[in-house]
């Protein structure tokens, strides 16, 4: 698929249980907004480049605090790569 993926996620259906995100930083916090309440059960995201570049690294931290604030998300940074933001819904 191409396209908007803002403009894609409010299309699929879900349950999602793995999520990729991989994109522009900046739309790293919109579509963890849309995808969220079409997360299965024990769902599992990857987010890259958590770490570097640095210059996107404000943008990587707006993530970080976002999946935080969700409450039933655990996650953890792993200094792999360019940094990797694992996080697991637990509900």
């Amino acid at each position: 698929m191409q396209g908007d993926a803002t403009q894609m996620l409010k299309t699929l259906e879900g349950p999602f249980d793995f999520v990729l995100l991989d994109l522009w930083k900046n739309l790293y916090v919109p579509c963890l907004e849309l995808f969220y309440p079409k997360l299965a059960q024990n769902a599992v995201i990857v987010a890259d480049n958590m770490l570097f570049p640095e210059v996107v690294r404000a943008e990587a931290e707006a993530y970080r605090r976002a999946v935080k604030a969700k409450g039933n998300l655990q996650s953890v940074l792993l200094p792999i790569g360019n940094g990797i933001e694992l996080s697991c819904l637990w509900t």
